[in-house]
């Protein structure tokens, strides 16, 4: 015992263990493990998360509020509160805990500065108060309530557990029913009452009614502390094995079973039976056998030995504050500090582990700081520093992880400048000061392009590249639109330019369209059409790439002399017929306007016949054949004078007039020598292909004017049979007109307008294709292409006869006027890889402020990554974030609360994972535990299964009824409390600290390790010499059954050893005085005479031990020498005398 102590990692437990300061440690790695757990589980940090309220509104004047239950949109009225439940009333975070079968009527309620309410009908009215659970009341400042209907109504009050009740002034109330009505008293366990003043009560069942007084059990039944270190100080308690020496001194017992202490019963043979060492004194008869009978009895060599030299400075604590270890400082008011060398010395600050500061601030701005590990420090206002080393300096600022170092105001770190931490399992931020997460930044990045990306492993973010033709190689989005800006300034002027060209062009085609330039042109409707009017050139040309052309749609043209006016196909056809026609010999006219040969059947002047093809043949055939005639012509003259013979005769009875009746011949030549002849009273001669009549001028006039029809251009028959010439108005190739007087000329002229008109098509086809013209255009120079930009309209359609056209290649959009690809659109979410709609989410309007989702009953946001949690961060959180805040709530304030500070100096250096709590039965916390009814849960994996149970923390169980059992892997029984890891309390049990178990019934363990296996005992260490500890600080015992201090004892020993001094003096007195006795006895003479009648004189001196005397007598026998007679003095060393006298008789 009395020996230092220092914290060591234990890798067996997985724990901080108090250890002697020789004792050897290993390395710090696994320490760093366990305190990174910690971290993890402090990275929650700020509330508890869940499932949004959906009691949400806007009030008139756009704030946002709640419904309250009349239906009225009201706001929160005191800045900071957390407000959670079911029907949670604030409009910030909104977290709502499942409650069982039943369901709320109110909801949860924060309506103090800094307050927090999380449960149903829970409701935190005090400035910085805190009510976890279901009607669990917090209202005064400061105050905690964790727990089902639990109420701490006192100032900076704390009350745990289901129905706990701390309703004066710096109280604590922890576990089932337990209540704390006395100022600045504690209630610890199920069913405790702390009413008086200071009073502290311990153990299930325990009232403390008395003013500054601990009570681990009532007047009805009291309890055992077991495991408690012998006490060293004035005020410490003592344990059993003090009192031993004390009652064994006094020939008192103790019963080993009980503990009752007998009284000693001193039975003097001078004074009677005495059950007081005073009595005892007051009574001594100065018998020296009886007391030396008694004192061997009674005195021993075992003396009790106390070192009180502990080598420590002793703990300080100001007014309400709490200071566990050598040296701690807990010197601001209500403030607590936990292990060796921690200062907390800002009101309501806390500070956990060895070396922590909880400072608080400077100046007038402290308070309320909170430091958590190993030198850990939380300098600033309203501070929070978890994590071994980590310095939390800025005002209001979080640092969670071993060496964090938060020194800006309103910030959280999770590490320092060469120390960075990722924060994982976060999800996607949707307020405008969430976190994001890497999700939503990675569709970000990608949108960036330019070859942007988040690297999977580092999470470095890559910039873009922009490689731009017309700005060069930019690293950045504003750099690209800057350098792309400057570019499209110095294009704005040539667009400006381009657009009146473009303009001019359009106006052009325009008049292209109308006619009224180019090759081809048209004055007005109904006007002439010219082709190169006013162009050079001999010749139009129609050939194209797959040949020649025809030019169709050609009005018959002027056929005469000097007509240039072009013919078409039916007149050439005509032309041709009747040449076929004059030609005879069955010539016909073909499709392509050429005339078959002619048949001739000539004579062969032989009298036969023969057929020749050509009219050449003919006249050949003729002109040889008319020589041979010409000798007969004379002979026959006169025979053909007369009409008998001769060609021309007429027959004497009819009269007809034959020609050539009787020979051959195929022409009959009227010529004279004044010329031609005409052939008059000619009739009618049939018309047809096999007709051989001859014709009349009629019928050549109808003939020719047919022709002079179908030629047109006013073509005219003349009194000659000619047609007069056509007169063709025809383009001249400069926008006027020309007349051409024939067909060739007419084909001419078209010929040459066409082939300009090709080229010019070219051109067009070329500005086309090049998108210099038309509504479809493309810049040369930045390759922009535009549709319709000089004309009006409102839409562009492409749909075709077949229905809508698709429009692909379509680039990315960039601007608000863009259009946007199934790319884009698939990777917003508003379709699928088919192109089929989806449910997505859009914004209210164009201002992009709101988003409001659909669905009756809310909709739920899945798969949202984490958003950052910063000062400025408008990202979304998820359920992952708001869960890791709920188990850090959990631990902070169920595990790491200030009030409990003064019950276990493990809390600080608990190592918890970070789990999620909650269940599926009837419990209230969120997450994968499981709970009973009306119990809470928070933790993963922790179980409430009892009813009105609580279970804290990772792995935590509350089996039995009203069971509290805070910490990873606490475990408490049916009306037990379990405060700290790994701690176990029986039925109606209270253990707290790291490991400490209570597991007989009503037994109380407190401590780390502490074990407190007898019923109605309690324990403060695990029965060894290293793991007792000391009662210490405790008042001076009064009734019976409260615990006695060293000071009691040592008073006692005073008064004990100063009874024993006299006693030991009395004792020395009589010892002194019976060792003079002795020597006084052996010094008187006892010599006989020799004779009868004879007298005997004699002296003698003796020594026995201390002791001496000198004694004279005589002895005298008489005469008959039967009777002797005696007779002595003694004179002792200590200056009594001695008388003797004897009479004896010989027979």
């Amino acid at each position: 015992m009395n020996k230092t102590y220092r914290n060591i990692w234990n890798a067996a437990t997985g724990t901080w263990t108090a250890v002697a300061e020789t004792a050897k440690s290993h390395s710090k790695g696994s320490a760093r493990v366990a305190r990174s757990a910690v971290v993890a589980l402090a990275l929650s940090g700020a509330g508890v998360g869940g499932a949004f309220a959906a009691d949400a509104c806007t009030t008139a004047d756009g704030e946002n509020g709640v419904l309250d239950a009349a239906g009225v949109c009201k706001i929160a009225s005191t800045m900071s509160a957390r407000s959670v439940g079911t029907m949670a009333a604030l409009d910030d975070t909104y977290i709502q805990l499942r409650t069982g079968s039943y369901a709320p009527a109110n909801p949860a309620v924060a309506t103090g500065d800094s307050s927090m309410a999380i449960g149903p009908n829970s409701t935190a009215t005090g400035m910085s108060s805190i009510a976890l659970g279901g009607s669990a009341t917090a209202s005064a400042q400061n105050a905690v309530a964790l727990g089902t209907i639990a109420h701490a109504t006192g100032t900076e009050s704390l009350a745990v557990g289901v129905g706990a009740n701390a309703s004066a002034g710096y109280t604590a109330a922890l576990g089932r029913a337990a209540n704390a009505t006395g100022i600045g008293s504690t209630a610890l366990g199920y069913g405790t009452t702390a009413s008086a003043n200071g009073s502290t009560a311990v153990g299930s069942g325990a009232v403390a009614d008395r003013a500054n007084t601990i009570s681990v059990g009532a007047a009805s039944f009291q309890k055992q502390i077991v495991n408690m270190a012998a006490g060293t100080q004035d005020t410490d308690a003592v344990n059993v094995s003090q009192l031993k020496p004390v009652v064994k001194a006094l020939d008192g017992a103790i019963d080993a079973k009980t503990g009752a202490v007998t009284g000693p019963t001193y039975t003097l043979a001078n004074g009677g039976t005495q059950n007081t060492v005073g009595g005892a004194l007051g009574a001594l008869d100065g018998n020296i056998t009886t007391i030396n009978n008694k004192l061997a009895a009674a005195v021993t060599d075992d003396y009790f030995k106390v070192d009180t030299s502990s080598g420590a400075t002793a703990a300080q604590a100001a007014g309400s504050a709490i200071a566990v270890g050598a040296n701690a400082q807990g010197t601001g008011v209500a403030a607590t500090a936990v292990g060796n060398n921690t200062v907390a010395n800002s009101r309501n600050s806390s500070a956990f582990g060895f070396g922590a500061e909880a400072i608080g601030g400077t100046g007038t701005t402290t308070g309320a700081a909170t430091a958590v590990g190993a030198y850990a420090s939380a300098a600033g206002y309203h501070s929070t520093a978890v994590g071994v080393g980590a310095i939390a300096s800025g005002s209001e600022s979080v640092a969670l992880g071993v060496n964090s170092l938060a020194n800006r105001d309103n910030s959280v770190a999770v590490g320092n400048d060469t120390q960075h931490r990722q924060i994982i399992n976060m999800a996607a931020g949707t307020q405008a000061n969430d976190a994001v997460n890497v999700s939503q930044l990675e569709p970000v990045v990608t949108a960036l392009g330019g070859g942007a990306s988040i690297d999977s492993t580092t999470g470095a973010v890559t910039g873009p590249t922009y490689t731009l033709v017309n700005g060069g190689t930019q690293h950045t989005v504003g750099d690209a639109l800057g350098a792309l800006d400057g570019e499209l300034t110095t294009a704005k002027g040539d667009i400006t330019k381009n657009t009146t060209d473009i303009t001019n062009i359009n106006n052009q085609l325009g008049d292209l369209t109308s006619g009224t330039i180019g090759i081809v042109q048209q004055a007005s409707a109904g006007a002439d059409i010219t082709v190169g009017a006013s162009n050079d050139g001999a010749a139009v040309n129609f050939t194209g790439t797959a040949g020649d052309r025809k030019l169709t749609g050609v009005a018959a043209g002027e056929v005469t002399a000097t007509s240039n006016e072009a013919v078409n196909g039916s007149q050439l056809h005509g032309v041709a017929d009747s040449v076929a026609s004059a030609i005879g010999g069955g010539s016909t006219v073909n499709p392509d306007g050429s005339i078959t040969a002619p048949s001739f059947t000539v004579g062969d002047g032989n009298g036969g016949t023969t057929i020749v093809h050509n009219v050449g043949d003919v006249v050949t055939n003729l002109d040889g054949r008319v020589t041979t005639n010409e000798g007969d012509i004379a002979k026959l003259a006169d025979q053909i004078g007369n009409g008998t013979v001769g060609l021309v005769r007429q027959d004497a009875t009819t009269r007809n007039i034959t020609v050539a009746k009787d020979t051959d011949g195929a022409v009959v030549d009227f010529t004279g020598t004044a010329g031609e002849r005409k052939l008059a009273g000619v009739a009618a001669g049939e018309v047809s292909s096999a007709s051989t009549e001859a014709v009349n001028g009629a019928q050549l006039h109808g003939v020719a004017d047919s022709v002079a029809s179908a030629i047109g251009g006013g073509s005219t028959v003349n009194p000659d049979g000619s047609i007069t010439a056509p007169s063709f108005t025809v383009g001249d190739g400069n926008g006027g007109t020309t007349i051409v007087h024939n067909i060739g000329d007419v084909v001419t002229n078209i010929d040459g307008r066409v082939t300009n008109n090709e080229g010019a098509i070219t051109t067009i086809n070329n500005q086309l294709a090049a998108g210099e013209i038309g509504l479809v255009r493309q810049d040369a120079a930045t390759g922009a292409i535009t549709v319709g930009a000089s004309t009006g309209g409102t839409s562009v359609n492409f749909a075709g006869t077949g229905g809508p056209r698709t429009l692909s290649g379509v680039g990315n959009g960039v601007n608000d006027d863009d259009a946007v690809t199934i790319a884009q659109l698939k990777a917003t979410g508003l379709i699928d890889y088919t192109g089929k709609e989806l449910g997505a989410v859009v914004y209210d309007g164009i201002d992009l402020d709101s988003v409001t989702f659909g669905g009756m009953n809310g909709t739920a946001l899945h798969n949202v990554a984490p958003g950052l949690i910063a000062s400025g961060s408008m990202d979304a959180v998820n359920g992952g974030q708001l869960y890791a805040l709920q188990q850090d709530f959990a631990l902070q304030y169920g595990q790491l609360s200030g009030q409990l500070g003064d019950l276990s100096n493990r809390v600080g250096d608990l190592e918890t994972g970070s789990g999620s709590g909650g269940g599926s039965g009837g419990g209230m916390g969120p997450g994968t535990g499981t709970g009973g009814d009306g119990s809470l849960v928070v933790g993963e994996g922790s179980n409430a299964s009892g009813e009105n149970s609580s279970a804290i923390g990772q792995g935590s169980v509350a089996t039995g009824d009203n069971g509290t059992a805070v910490g990873q892997g606490a475990s408490a029984g049916e009306n037990g409390t379990a405060i700290g890891q790994g701690s176990t309390a029986g039925e109606n049990g209270t253990a707290i600290g790291q490991g400490s178990s209570a597991n007989g019934n009503g037994s109380v363990a407190i401590g780390s390790g502490s074990k407190a296996d007898e019923a109605m005992t309690v324990s403060f260490g695990d029965g060894t010499a290293e793991g007792n500890r000391r009662l210490v600080n405790i008042a001076d015992g009064v009734n019976a059954s409260d615990a006695a201090t060293k000071g009691q004892l040592d008073r006692a020993m005073e008064s004990v050893d100063q009874r024993f001094g006299e006693t030991n003096r009395m004792i020395n007195d009589v010892a002194k005085n019976a060792y003079a006795g002795v020597a006084a006895a052996m010094a008187m003479p006892n010599l006989t005479p020799s004779q009868p009648g004879k007298t005997v004189v004699a002296v003698g001196a003796a020594n026995y031990k201390s002791g001496s005397a000198v004694a004279a007598g005589a002895t005298y026998r008489t005469r008959d020498g039967k009777w002797l007679m005696n007779g002595a003095l003694s004179v002792t060393s200590t200056g009594d005398a001695g008388v003797r006298a004897q009479v004896g008789y010989e027979f």
